[in-house]
């Protein structure tokens, strides 16, 4: 199978989705210049790291990614769960025809507070009303986020610090060269750059790619004690505001490797709010995801699936520290 220099950087784009450039389908995004950047790889990462956070206890977690049966990334996530606060920590590199084209490298890591719910009271309702009968889950809080990323162009980095009580958040930019790509960086980037081009009211009440994920799973647990099968959560990546649509489906046996699984299926659909151009709106429209979690009480995407098209992320390893992602070497 061929792979054009379009679909190898959507395919960076999608994992990157969770990057974003995160955007999943981003890695669709990457494929657009602006697109392939962190965010879309986060937003499949971030479904992946906070997927696995059910627990209070550390996940370090490696994916590889595929695209029409290449190899086109691998990632780690590590999920550290401090009882009250958290860190979350993704490190991407690309592969194969997807590192010729774009020779892209992301890291990110996001930090916060877990808010659990208020006791439910001697009527079995919580201090909050919640006649509709949905249970109160924990709430993942974010405080700041960064990421950093290298490309053939340069090494950039993005900032956002999220409000409280209401503020908006915050989000900062900057590049600076590559030793040995000099020429290849543009000095009008250098930065730092407020990035205020999404609207203040979009930027109330969100989250960052990576948080957005175990506040994801935390609902769908809270599923499982009564709780509402779908959900919508808002996150922001610095430069865009997007809903992620999360819908429960059901039990599934899922075939990963050569080994069966028993997995819950959740359906995962972007939706664009502001911030978008409108070539990216569309790679954003078509870019749903189908995650296959564990049913060992703790939600590990064992294996992401695209809807439409897009890479196939697998879970390959979970390690005992921080997974090595090495970077590949040229020939």
């Amino acid at each position: 199978m061929n792979i054009t220099q379009g679909e190898a950087c959507a395919a960076t784009g999608m994992f990157a989705i969770f990057s974003p450039e995160v955007s999943l389908s981003m890695m669709w995004i990457m494929i657009q210049k602006q697109l392939c950047t962190p965010t879309a790889l986060w937003i499949l990462a971030a479904f992946l790291a906070s997927a696995s956070q059910a627990r209070a206890s550390d996940l370090h977690l490696r994916y590889e990614a595929k695209w029409g049966g290449l190899h086109v990334a691998d990632f780690g996530l590590s999920l550290i769960n401090g009882g009250s606060t958290y860190e979350n920590r993704f490190h991407l590199e690309t592969r194969g025809a997807t590192r010729f084209f774009t020779n892209m490298s992301v890291q990110a890591k996001s930090q916060g507070h877990i808010i659990d719910p208020p006791p439910a009271d001697t009527n079995g309702a919580g201090t909050v009303g919640n006649a509709s009968g949905m249970h109160l889950t924990q709430t993942y809080q974010a405080d700041k986020y960064r990421t950093e990323y290298t490309n053939k162009k340069h090494f950039r980095w993005v900032d956002i610090i999220f409000g409280k009580n209401g503020e908006p958040a915050h989000a900062s930019t900057g590049t600076s060269p590559i030793a040995g790509r000099e020429d290849a960086w543009n000095p009008a980037e250098k930065g730092p750059e407020v990035l205020e081009t999404v609207e203040t009211q979009y930027r109330i009440g969100t989250s960052d790619p990576i948080t957005m994920i175990p506040q994801m799973m935390a609902m769908m647990r809270s599923h499982f004690s009564g709780g509402p099968a779908s959900t919508v959560i808002k996150g922001f990546d610095g430069r865009r505001r997007f809903d992620l649509g999360l819908t429960y489906l059901g039990p599934a046996t899922r075939t990963v490797g050569n080994t069966q699984h028993e997995t819950y299926r959740v359906r995962v659909t972007p939706n664009p709010v502001a911030g978008f151009k409108d070539k990216h709106r569309i790679l954003w429209n078509n870019s749903t995801y189908d995650f296959y979690l564990s049913r060992d009480g703790n939600f590990v995407p064992l294996q992401i699936m695209p809807v439409n098209r897009g890479p196939v992320l697998t879970l390959t390893a979970q390690c005992p520290t921080e997974c090595v992602i090495e970077a590949e070497k040229a020939d």
